[in-house]
């Protein structure tokens, strides 16, 4: 059985390249109307109201394709980083959306600076998953790719910022409540068994 939540993003994703290849007044004004019955639906499917599932989605114009957001694991002494959002209040692995003209590696680098205040090296792909087949939550209806790196701890001490309230190493079975809308406890297992065994296969689900 199809899923209600695909068709909800299938169109999205057709009311975006629509307006993006459209010139007409009229064709226009109906992708318009289609955009809004796709935030209906994905209102209706999460029973939450309208204007939050409109904050939900990352304005973007042009042919749609999927968001790269990238997610580190900084592993040291047996404990990984995590930091604390100020926006849930809850922990999560460093990282962010993948910015232009930035290669993913330098990025993760980047996102770990800015959210920890800690400098990291030596990034390497662990894992690249497809995030709506995952159970984060709330659902998002933009498509959304994660890819997590294991980075090497090279200097620097924890810092707080606008976004971040707190900075922290764990051991693995002394995990806080996670931010499930950037990152599971499977993702925080998987980067310790990718520090464990550096040879295991790169993830891709």
């Amino acid at each position: 059985m199809a899923d209600p939540l695909v068709w909800a993003k299938q169109l999205q994703a057709i009311a975006q390249a629509g307006k993006a290849y459209s010139q007409d007044p009229y064709d226009l004004e109906r992708f318009d109307q289609i955009a809004v019955i796709a935030q209906q639906m994905f209102a209706e499917l999460s029973d939450a109201p309208l204007a939050k599932i409109q904050n939900l989605f990352i304005p973007e114009t042009g042919y749609p394709t999927p968001k790269v957001d990238l997610r580190a694991g900084v592993i040291r002494e047996n404990r990984i980083l995590l930091v604390r959002e100020r926006e849930d209040d809850r922990w999560t692995l460093p990282g962010g959306w993948a910015d232009v003209c930035e290669t993913p590696s330098e990025g993760i680098v980047r996102e770990v600076m800015e959210e920890s205040g800690l400098v990291v090296g030596n990034p390497r792909l662990v894992a690249i998953k497809d995030r709506s087949v995952h159970p984060y939550q709330p659902a998002y209806p933009n498509h959304i790719y994660k890819l997590f790196f294991l980075c090497d701890y090279i200097s620097g001490e924890p810092s707080e910022n606008l976004e971040i309230s707190k900075v922290a190493f764990f051991e693995r079975h002394a995990i806080p409540p996670l931010s499930l809308s950037r990152v599971l406890a499977e993702d925080i297992a998987m980067m310790f068994c990718h520090c464990d065994d550096l040879q295991l296969p790169i993830q891709t689900d």
